[in-house]
């Protein structure tokens, strides 16, 4: 990339291609007033609940019940064949008769937990198998077909997935009380369109190393980096239910990306590392970029031409830079208010605007305006 481009991305008119503007436009900012304070949901008692079955029948069998299409291998059109249509779609649990099924390489080492965070409770997947994370997300999230899952993903946050184990409590509890009842004309009226009576939201994470990243790369041990990557895992998930919660979008985008790890990091190392961030990105070489690094994950079908491919990594970059001094202005957080504040601060900055030359200023202002409305 020319200097002179450099030079432009880091004024505050930042002109680029409308391909890159569409991309980076801001989707936090809405009118739509949503709750500060989170209770917790109502399928998080299910889950209390789970936890306690998980000990007695097994995690992986506990699951099962939740999710049926966990019965079911990873196959290419899988999703369509009757039986999986009958389980998945339909309920019909009690009639899963499989000759092939989903093989875990350790089943058994999966663990559930109740996590509370900023945004409530959520329940946790913890699963130490890097195979068998790969195939409980091809499972929860692509119909048990075999799609590509990036060696770089190593966790998920899921909203709204279909619980069987509640549909059928719900079904028969109402047809303990209506026992004459329609329960498909009940469900069509009054459970269908409410959601939360029977959709999860759930956080999968691995135990392999955050991004793809070695241990060796940022020199440490791999027991220390281990822990250190689980804990940024949980805690950027966490920021994405947060902003789901808040301003009810979350999705791959880099803009999502830079606050989860910004939170993810800062809450485990007690500071911002850019380092650690510029390698999560494939950027610790910059301007050269590392080929199969995060990044990627959150171009969606942008087909990028060299050039705005280019820009995209400089803008990314000098928003890391700009978080850093954000962060070295700010100092350690000290309360959930202060991270709250810090969240919020970046999600209603847009990233060009952290990434120009009057970002770190701009978002230290809005910081303190957003501090003041909420004390």
């Amino acid at each position: 990339m020319s200097m002179s481009l450099i030079n432009i991305i880091r004024e505050d008119k930042i002109i680029l291609p409308e391909e890159l503007n569409l991309y980076f436009k801001n989707k936090f900012k809405s009118s739509v007033k949503l709750p500060t304070f989170f209770a917790d949901e109502p399928y998080i008692h299910s889950w209390e609940t789970y936890c306690e079955k998980s000990s007695k029948h097994g995690t992986f069998q506990t699951l099962k019940n939740c999710y049926p299409q966990l019965h079911f291998p990873i196959e290419e059109g899988i999703n369509k064949t009757q039986a999986y249509i009958d389980a998945v779609l339909k309920g019909k649990t009690e009639s899963i008769n499989l000759v092939n099924k989903l093989k875990l390489n350790n089943p058994d080492g999966i663990e559930i937990c109740i996590h509370k965070s900023i945004a409530g409770k959520v329940p946790v997947l913890k699963i130490p198998d890097g195979q068998d994370f790969i195939k409980i997300i091809q499972c929860l999230l692509h119909k048990n077909n075999p799609i590509s899952v990036p060696l770089s993903m190593g966790a998920i946050l899921i909203n709204g997935i279909n619980n069987w184990d509640r549909l059928n409590n719900l079904k028969n509890d109402w047809l303990k009380n209506n026992p004459t009842g329609n329960w498909s004309k009940e469900f069509s009226n009054n459970v269908l369109s409410n959601p939360d009576l029977f959709k999860d939201k759930i956080i999968i994470l691995s135990t392999k190393p955050y991004s793809n990243v070695n241990a060796s790369q940022l020199g440490m041990s791999d027991i220390e980096w281990g822990q250190y990557s689980y804990s940024i895992r949980l805690e950027h998930e966490c920021t994405h239910l947060y902003t789901l919660k808040k301003y009810g979008y979350a999705s791959n985008n880099l803009h999502d990306e830079l606050i989860a790890d910004y939170i993810g990091i800062v809450k485990t190392n007690g500071k911002y590392n850019i380092n650690w961030m510029l390698s999560f990105m494939g950027l610790e070489n910059y301007p050269n970029y590392r080929k199969g690094a995060r990044l990627e994950n959150y171009l969606g079908n942008s087909d990028l031409s060299f050039e705005n491919f280019s820009t995209l990594t400089t803008i990314i970059k000098n928003a890391i830079e700009n978080i850093a001094n954000f962060d070295s202005r700010l100092g350690k957080i000290n309360s959930d208010k202060d991270r709250v504040s810090r969240i919020k601060t970046l999600c209603e900055t847009g990233v060009l605007d952290i990434a120009s030359k009057s970002g770190v200023n701009l978002l230290v202002e809005k910081y303190y305006k957003i501090s003041e409305q909420t004390a």
